[in-house]
């Protein structure tokens, strides 16, 4: 029976070799044949730990988003200094699990990838800052207007950090990301004098 180390490292392989497969090839095309090929191993090897190769991209993106999940709790219970707009530790942990699975995540976001995954880490992180923004008084609307502006920045600056400046190093991404977008929202102690105006609309 495989140890877990060996398992999680014939695991590793295998999605490394979808991931390298899917720079030039579109997820449905991509072979098991392919894959084994490429991770050398097994046909038998591959399906003992995936049933297709859309399983190995899904293991993946389910891995990440659960590591982001488990920072995300202790993010919760942080708060941010009045005196300064440095990012804390679980955003830069953040940064620095993105950069280290920097290949995948271009790839998932490529013209090859899963168009779904950027839907799905949006929602998972919309999910995260609701939760976020019920300690402070203001209204569900007006948060859910901020949270549509706020992610969509922030999956843009992500974006073009990995495919174009991947040398930037990930603490400089969480501060960059703590002063557009978030800390003015969660400084200890500040959220009267920094919450947005309540917004209305008129409607037909």
């Amino acid at each position: 029976m495989a140890s877990t180390a060996d398992t999680q490292e014939m695991e590793a392989r295998i999605i490394d070799a979808v991931f390298e497969l899917m720079k030039d090839t579109d997820v449905p095309n991509i072979k098991v044949i392919d894959v084994v090929r490429q991770a050398h191993v097994s046909k038998s090897t591959f399906y003992r730990y995936f049933e297709s190769v859309d399983a190995v991209v899904k293991r993946f993106e389910d891995q990440l988003l659960e590591n982001m999940g488990e920072i995300n709790e202790v993010a919760l219970k942080a708060r941010f200094s009045d005196a300064e707009l440095d990012p804390t530790p679980t955003m830069v942990c953040r940064m620095e699990i993105m950069q280290q699975n920097r290949d995948k995540i271009v790839a998932l976001n490529g013209p090859h990838g899963d168009p779904t995954f950027t839907h799905k880490a949006t929602v998972f992180m919309h999910e995260h800052f609701r939760r976020r923004l019920q300690m402070l008084p203001c209204s569900e609307e007006t948060w859910d207007l901020y949270l549509s502006f706020a992610l969509a920045g922030h999956n843009n600056l992500i974006q073009y950090w990995l495919e174009e400046k991947p040398e930037v190093e990930p603490r400089v991404i969480a501060t960059a990301l703590n002063r557009f977008f978030y800390a003015p929202f969660f400084l200890e102690g500040g959220s009267a004098r920094h919450q947005p105006t309540p917004l209305h609309f008129e409607g037909k």
